[in-house]
């Protein structure tokens, strides 16, 4: 890959400074690239080019959240609307002969290869005038849409806020060569409470120093699974509830398969808590059925969720696992797994950290989309599109408020302290409601406005005088900033393709018209007729391009004086 990469960069570069590459791991394979250059006797490469990581979309979202603002392709300055990716975009056109391909053998196949990616070049070639076309009008599109959504964000900013909004990004963008953490401008700057991934690393190193016996070594991995099995379970009963008892056939599948799953998860969880409760714990036990608080705006009653959804007393999303809060104390100290009581306790804290933190940021997101989106809609269309929006972030919060509300109740049968019953309060309804204290801190009647509980539980925004709601108008603002620019440098880029694309065509037409010249010479008839239709394909090419762009960008102008 390092002489790969090398040698590109030393063809036809002269008078090129700067250069963007895609790799699925550039995040770790970028880190020590130029050592790895200086070190080898065989690999030489540009002192003065300066190369920018990126990652492709289609894997950057299989990363760490924080290689997304800093690797990938919506926040590099300059390169206008790509998605990063090349192999991926030809297995379509591979698929094609894939059954055919299986069969032959390998130079038949490579054959097969070569012949099916050089029709799939040919075909781009006398398709460019459309897809250029095609990328000219996104281009218009994108830059009219995303320059009203940055302005309706830049208009109701601070003045010295979008100042130093605009500073920070300039430092990002010419820092991240050298620290990509700087790019993190584009995330929201919250040091939130521990995690539960963060507390279960902490318990396995604990156990792992002070050499814990084999039974008790996982035992943290063991209750984190068991968490998760819960949230799912939380999940799949607010996904049935939500389409009710009239669902399709396709909802009833996957449902089926939810639950299957599910229940191979739960089978596995209970077997391995005859390892981690001891022999006092009966795997056939039959307790009492989970009973759920769902938190969501509809005003069905709970009571009736059994007569107006598919379920049952023993569906997967009803079963009561193994864990030492659904067995009790005392069962507990009966099994001699009472230490298994404080652990799950720390884990219960993460757990329900986690929901705070997800339940904080899907209500400023709703706050930002009535603010941004729904009271600047003006047809039905927009309405719609917005109104789908706020639905999906309103699921998203039910369901994080859900967990929360199962995590304290489970909480509770653990005997928590003061200090936990304090800190971890009951989740009211009326508390996941958007408030101006909120969507508009500035508002009038503010005074009388104060936010709940929660947005305050161990958070730490960089300073006493930052709230929730300007942090995550910050990151809008910069995002939205961001897409116009993208978009805009797309247009130029697309512009600068319309003029190479003609130019390509007519400099091959000059090419087949020397080879036809030749061939005359030569008195080669054949080679001579083929250079000459070569020519004339590639003119008629260059003709029907130049005019198709001419008329296309005639037509904007012509939209843009109207």
């Amino acid at each position: 890959m390092d002489y790969a990469l090398c040698e590109a960069a030393q063809h036809n570069m002269e008078g090129i400074t700067r250069a963007v590459t895609f790799y699925d791991i550039n995040c770790q394979y970028n880190k020590h690239l130029r050592v790895r250059v200086d070190r080898s006797r065989f690999l030489e490469m540009v002192p003065e080019l300066t190369i920018i990581p990126g990652i492709g979309l289609w894997h950057v979202h299989g990363h760490q959240d924080s290689c997304y603002v800093r690797y990938a392709s919506n926040f590099i300055e300059g390169i206008g609307r790509i998605d990063g990716e090349i192999m991926e975009t030809l297995w379509a056109r591979l698929n094609l002969i894939s059954p055919a391909a299986r069969g032959m053998s390998s130079p038949h196949r490579k054959e097969c290869l070569d012949y099916q990616m050089n029709d799939s070049n040919f075909c781009k070639m006398i398709r460019m005038k459309r897809t250029l076309c095609r990328k000219f009008k996104q281009a218009k599109n994108g830059i009219a849409e995303s320059e009203k959504a940055f302005q309706r964000l830049d208009e109701a900013a601070p003045a010295d806020s979008k100042t130093e909004w605009l500073a920070s990004e300039r430092i990002a963008q010419s820092s991240r060569i050298n620290n990509p953490a700087a790019m993190d401008v584009y995330e929201i700057n919250i040091k939130k409470a521990p995690s539960k991934k963060e507390i279960e690393l902490r318990l396995l190193e604990e156990g792992n120093a002070q050499n814990a016996a084999p039974a008790r070594r996982s035992v943290a991995t063991w209750i984190s699974m068991g968490l998760a099995i819960e949230e799912a379970q939380i999940a799949l009963l607010i996904e049935v509830r939500r389409i009710g008892r009239r669902s399709t056939e396709t909802q009833r599948l996957d449902i089926a398969r939810q639950r299957d799953r599910l229940q191979g998860q739960i089978d596995g969880f209970t077997q391995s808590a005859l390892t981690h409760l001891g022999e006092g714990f009966d795997a056939d036990d039959d307790p009492d059925d989970l009973t759920l608080d769902i938190l969501d705006d509809l005003d069905d009653d709970p009571a009736d969720f059994s007569e107006t959804s598919d379920t049952w007393t023993n569906s997967p999303e009803l079963t009561v696992i193994p864990l030492p809060s659904n067995l009790g104390v005392d069962r507990c100290r009966r099994c001699m797994a009472e230490d298994l009581i404080p652990l799950e306790m720390s884990l219960r804290e993460g757990q329900a950290n986690d929901a705070l933190h997800n339940l904080r940021i899907h209500l400023c997101n709703k706050a930002i989309l009535f603010r941004t989106t729904v009271r600047q809609a003006k047809s039905q269309a927009l309405k719609t599109r917005a109104w789908s929006q706020v639905t999906s972030v309103q699921q998203a919060v039910s369901l994080h408020a859900s967990i929360y509300t199962k995590t304290r109740k489970q909480m509770m049968q653990l005997e928590p302290g003061q200090d936990q019953l304090q800190k971890y309060k009951p989740l009211l309804r009326e508390q996941l409601k958007i408030s101006t204290a909120v969507g508009d801190p500035n508002a009038r009647g503010q005074r009388n406005e104060s936010l709940a509980w929660f947005w305050s539980v161990e958070v730490d925004l960089g300073g006493s005088d930052h709230s929730w709601n300007e942090e995550f108008y910050r990151v809008h603002w910069l995002r939205a900033k961001s897409l116009r620019d993208r978009w805009k440098e797309e247009l130029l880029v697309v512009e600068s393709e319309m003029d190479w694309t003609c130019n390509f065509f007519l400099r091959k037409a000059a090419q087949w018209i020397e080879r036809m010249g030749e061939s005359s010479a030569n008195r080669l008839r054949g080679h001579a007729c083929y250079s000459g239709r070569q020519s004339r394909m590639y003119l008629l090419l260059a003709q029907d391009a130049q005019a198709a762009f001419q008329d296309l960008k005639r037509i904007q102008i012509d939209d843009s004086d109207e």
